[in-house]
């Protein structure tokens, strides 16, 4: 028997491995053909598709660039081996170019597998991924760039330091200027009245009465030199163990009185 082949390119508008991955899963191999069909992507499984007209197995998964597989209809004559089918997968630009390669076709099917390529696989899958694609007649409307921050005017709030629970306190605002009232004292910093006599210095250390008295300042005295260190305390002596006290003498025994002398009379 005579074997006939074919093949069939086109331009799908969807990523190369996009278009792979839907070929081998069921569900998505039946949205983009409208027809059902059921695959498993395991290399030896078996599958069909157009709604059980078609069937084969898988035998080369090569990702994103090729499927092999065998491929047979229900018009295949029963004693006909199984055709073979190769769909290659090849980037172009956003799109994918697919190649099918259609081989051992029994003899006069050739021109109606064609046909079944182009309406049930070519023209529904241009069509399901065209509508993820933008519409070129309805282009995104282009929105402005926001406008930078204004720059506040109020003052930052100050950052507390680390360590710190509380915030460092903000400078006291300046106080309005009184007039000063007779006999009061003059504000701080505040220029000396008209005819009033000039502040008199604070007496203090190394400055002379007469010097104070006159209002002059009087020049501080140099600084005083070190106070020398203290000599470092000498540690107590040792105290030396008492000597031991010499034991007592014992009392001389008394010796008895001599005995008068026998013959010799007294007087």
């Amino acid at each position: 028997m005579k074997k006939e082949a074919l093949r069939v390119t086109s331009t799908i508008p969807v990523a190369p491995t996009t278009l792979y991955f839907a070929w081998i899963d069921s569900g998505h191999h039946s949205s983009m053909t409208g027809q059902t069909a059921k695959i498993e992507a395991v290399v030896g499984a078996k599958y069909s598709a157009c709604n059980g007209y078609v069937t084969g197995k898988l035998v080369i998964l090569d990702l994103g660039r090729r499927i092999v597989m065998s491929w047979r209809t229900t018009d295949f004559p029963r004693d006909a081996a199984d055709s073979r089918v190769e769909v290659h997968f090849e980037t172009l630009g956003a799109s994918t170019r697919i190649l099918i390669l259609h081989t051992d076709i029994p003899e006069g099917q050739s021109e109606k597998y064609k046909t079944l390529w182009n309406e049930r696989y070519i023209t529904p899958m241009r069509a399901y991924f065209s509508k993820f694609l933008p519409d070129p007649r309805n282009p995104p409307v282009r929105r402005p760039p926001p406008p930078p921050p204004e720059d506040d005017e109020e003052e930052e709030e100050e950052v507390p330091v680390k360590g710190k629970g509380k915030l460092a306190a903000k400078p006291a605002a300046p106080v309005k200027s009184t007039q000063v009232g007779k006999g009061a004292p003059p504000a701080k910093g505040a220029p000396p009245a008209k005819g009033a006599p000039p502040p008199k210095a604070a007496a203090g250390p190394g400055v002379h009465k007469t010097d104070a008295k006159n209002g002059v300042k009087a020049a501080a005295k140099s600084k005083s030199a070190p106070a020398p260190k203290a000599a470092p305390a000498k540690k107590p002596a040792a105290k030396k163990p008492a000597a031991k006290a010499a034991p007592a003498k014992k009392p001389a025994a008394k010796k008895p009185a001599a005995k008068p002398a026998k013959g010799k009379k007294k007087r």
